[in-house]
């Protein structure tokens, strides 16, 4: 099993350049992520329905994982 992408932090530009954080369990467009998937560069932010919200193609500064642990016996 692999990782799994928690959160991503972006530049975003109104006047001026500001950090932003994209992230699962935040709303965004007046829907909650619940899972973050990066494609090619491109991350994509789907609710708990599995449907996509949007596509976010912006600088990224940095990509925050969750990784799976596996009980030992």
């Amino acid at each position: 099993m692999g990782r799994t992408i928690k959160s991503f932090e972006v530049i975003a530009e109104a006047t001026t350049p500001f950090i932003y954080t994209f992230e699962v369990g935040k709303e965004f467009g007046g829907q909650a992520v619940d899972d973050i998937i990066e494609h090619d560069g491109v991350f994509k932010l789907f609710n708990r329905h599995d449907e996509l919200i949007t596509e976010i193609n912006l600088p990224v500064v940095s990509v925050n994982y969750e990784y799976p642990f596996a009980a030992v016996n």
